[in-house]
């Protein structure tokens, strides 16, 4: 049995605070949760922490592409989309060593115990995520959608299964399960990674062709999430069944009224999206996306928000978490503890996993400690003090 003592933690549901806090692990399990002292907790079995460290469950991402995390950091005076292309053009090995290298960093350095891999060359990410549920390295829990679905010459068909016309869509989902894809992804609209070749606002796939593949993963058990920006590309998504929409950035508030009916959840990725728009050359473009693309996104969460709608907190592979959580605090008029909800409880329930995002007695022992009273700042959630994934330290 270990106990973890602070000042204060935040429980993951947007609005609860223990202070003090005891939270409490016997293995892989939450046992104990309180602000009481328990009656058996000793010195031995007690980590001791100081007055300014918060405790919070482990934070999920719940969209990122984890073997590109480097494109945070572009090379001066290229684009993103030109970085992005040299990458990937690399071999599957050294792929997998990126990824693997960024694991351990969201583990040690941010405090993340679960990503939502959203698309990958080769299956990358599976082979990780197999790895790391055998033991043989460390990391977060991982779930994939394995290589996402693009029309022929689509938003990231280089790294994407190309198709065109119903049955080949529905094949190729039939194809991502067999390799082990947990949810299906889908590229439904241009995007930003290649702009101003390519237009965020034109849709892609028609609505039969994602009809189809929402139909085939469904029945195979996958939910679908699917990039999409154009107001036609999600109005598409949504009327097709379609679970989660990535990036949003051009809803109409008819089109939110119809999400909010169909249960469609909304994961915006706000600072990867931006920080692609602002690489290199591109930013001379920045004003006009702002108009375009950002306001509109920013006017649509809120809509989005007031409707019910489930809205997650994940990076896409130029943003960061920590500043993922801050800048839809901010958007959306959140205190601290509403914001972290949103990467712990709210994204558990968008990730169906009623194992993990809570300090509650019987889930994961999934928790992080950071340096910061993250009650009244969000600050401390670049200063990781500890991580542990199933009880175990992780750094």
């Amino acid at each position: 049995m270990t106990y973890l003592h602070a000042s204060r933690a935040i429980t993951g549901d947007g609005k609860t605070i223990l202070s003090p806090a005891w939270v409490g692990f016997d293995g892989k399990f939450i046992t104990y949760v309180d602000s009481q002292k328990p009656l058996d907790a000793t010195p031995e079995n007690t980590r001791e922490f100081g007055e300014s460290v918060t405790l919070t469950p482990g934070l999920m991402n719940i969209h990122d592409h984890i073997s590109r995390k480097s494109l945070r950091f572009p090379a001066p005076g290229k684009t993103f989309g030109e970085c992005a292309t040299k990458l990937m053009s690399n071999d599957l090995p050294y792929l997998i060593l990126h990824s693997y290298v960024n694991m351990l960093s969201y583990l040690k350095d941010e405090g993340i115990t679960y990503v939502r891999d959203q698309g990958l060359t080769g299956y990358t990410c599976i082979n990780l995520r197999q790895a790391i549920e055998e033991g043989l390295v460390m990391g977060p829990y991982i779930s994939s959608c394995g290589m996402s679905i693009s029309i022929t010459g689509g938003h990231c068909y280089r790294q994407s299964i190309e198709c065109d016309g119903p049955d080949a869509v529905r094949r190729a989902v039939r194809i991502q399960c067999n390799k082990g894809a947990d949810v299906i992804k889908f590229m439904g609209s241009g995007g930003l990674e290649h702009f101003p070749q390519e237009d965020p606002s034109i849709p892609q796939f028609t609505l039969e062709e994602l009809r189809a593949g929402t139909d085939a993963a469904h029945d195979l058990g996958r939910d679908c999430a699917i990039h999409a920006y154009s107001n036609e590309g999600i109005r598409r998504a949504v009327l097709a069944g379609i679970d989660h929409i990535e990036h949003g950035c051009m809803m109409t508030e008819d089109l939110i009224e119809e999400m909010a009916k169909r249960g469609t959840h909304l994961n915006p990725t706000m600072t990867g999206i931006r920080g692609a728009a602002k690489a290199g050359p591109n930013a001379k473009y920045w004003d006009m996306l702002q108009e375009r693309v950002f306001s509109k996104q920013e006017q649509g969460m809120r809509w989005a928000k007031a409707a019910g709608i489930l809205i997650g907190a994940g990076t896409d592979t130029a943003g960061t978490l920590r500043d993922e959580i801050a800048m839809i605090a901010d958007t959306l008029g959140e205190g601290p503890v509403e914001a972290i909800g949103r990467a712990t409880g709210t994204n558990a329930r968008i990730a169906k996993r009623d194992d993990m995002g809570l300090l509650e007695v019987g889930r994961l022992a999934n928790i992080a400690a950071f340096d910061g009273d993250l009650t009244k700042s969000l600050d401390g959630l670049a200063r990781v003090v500890q991580t542990w994934k199933d009880g175990t330290t992780c750094k």
